[in-house]
């Protein structure tokens, strides 16, 4: 815990969604500046993010000496979910998940997060809202988890286009789908956790990684039957400001922010999300626990049974016809091939499926962060 977030607003929508207002009244409400991370990366919208993404993170413009303090006082700039320290040596990819989250009570003793919070490297994460797993009787239901709403508002019958990652077969199932369902209205309020960030410097001197980790702490009774951890969330804008605002409020004063709170709502989603791979808008979806659930290899099998799809004359896909002779020889599916094209899909899929235990996403993999 925290091992898988959503976050599925396109920046312009991240941004009016955390205006705030200055602390110099004649500037009023502003929104904060979005900047695209160094080095090429990009933050993609998505219903279910896993670690190693880039997501958006919202910082003091201070922290950029001057280039962006005279037109914002905040910037949303998306970094990497798993801090990398500053001294870490090799591959910053190769991290491992122990860095996703980043415990509390040790956050002032542990080098890898007392560093960067000495050096005034404090952030929050932003996301529509978190996943956590309720385990009984050995299995695991999923619940998102977000910020209070007056109602879970849709837009009835709207357009959207899901922009998915390019592929990442140890990672992300992405395929580009145009969904024509209700979907999320953007005006909704997003969840603001507590986070602690540090640079990278590779020594070829390319571009920098700026990567972040969630502070996690114990429970309060409104989570606490589903898990024994959450993140830290400031719930309004003076938290906030005294959060990002390393300049003028200390780091023993700031910390006075971080604690469990109770403003929080949840409902149980389908267990399909498990799967990192799959992205659909049903990720965060309510789901009525009565109803008996289809298994997702059922589901995927049935997929693979249908007719393959031809273009029409306007560019819509539809299914094929079948030929007159439909009981030609010649003209059946290949018993082989559909099995395999099956198989292979089956493996595919369990090989993405990474459902987070109890502090991780993955099984950790160790990183050496000189906390000696």
């Amino acid at each position: 815990m925290c091992g898988r977030t959503a976050c599925a607003l396109e920046p312009d929508d991240i941004c009016k969604s955390c205006s705030f207002n200055s602390k110099t009244t004649a500037k009023g409400r502003q929104q904060p500046v979005w900047r695209d991370p160094p080095g090429g990366q990009k933050y993609y919208p998505s219903y279910n993010v896993a670690p190693g993404s880039h997501t958006p993170v919202l910082i003091s413009s201070q922290h950029y000496q001057g280039e962006l303090d005279t037109i914002t006082e905040r910037v949303i700039q998306p970094m990497r979910w798993g801090l990398v320290p500053s001294w870490h040596k090799g591959d910053p990819t190769n991290v491992g998940y122990e860095t996703n989250n980043c415990r509390a009570e040790g956050m002032l003793e542990k080098k890898t997060y007392k560093v960067p919070l000495e050096k005034g490297r404090r952030c929050v994460v932003l996301a529509d809202g978190f996943f956590e797993w309720k385990r009984d009787q050995g299995k695991k239901q999923p619940y998102f988890i977000y910020s209070p709403q007056d109602t879970w508002i849709k837009k009835e019958n709207s357009d959207l286009k899901v922009k998915k990652e390019p592929i990442d077969p140890d990672q992300n199932f992405n395929v580009e789908e145009e969904h024509k369902e209700e979907t999320e209205d953007a005006s909704r309020k997003l969840l603001m956790m507590a986070g602690v960030f540090d640079v990278w410097h590779p020594p070829d001197n390319s571009a920098p990684v700026y990567s972040y980790s969630v502070i996690t702490v114990e429970s309060s009774p409104v989570m606490s039957w589903i898990h024994h951890r959450m993140p830290a969330i400031l719930t309004n804008d003076a938290e906030i400001e005294e959060w990002l605002n390393f300049a003028e409020v200390p780091l023993r004063g700031a910390v006075q922010n971080i604690r469990p709170t109770e403003s929080l709502q949840m409902h149980p989603v389908t267990t399909a999300m498990g799967n990192s791979r799959y992205k659909s808008p049903d990720c965060v979806q309510p789901v009525d626990l009565k109803k008996p659930k289809a298994p997702v290899n059922s589901i995927m099998k049935n997929w693979l049974s249908q007719p393959k799809k031809e273009q029409n004359d306007h560019g819509l896909s539809s299914p094929t016809k079948s030929p007159s002779k439909s009981n030609s020889p010649s003209m059946r599916p290949s018993p082989t091939k559909q099995s395999k094209s099956s198989n292979l899909m089956m493996n595919w899929l369990q090989k993405g499926k990474r459902e987070p235990d109890e502090d991780n996403d993955s099984p950790a993999k160790k990183i050496k962060t000189c906390d000696g």
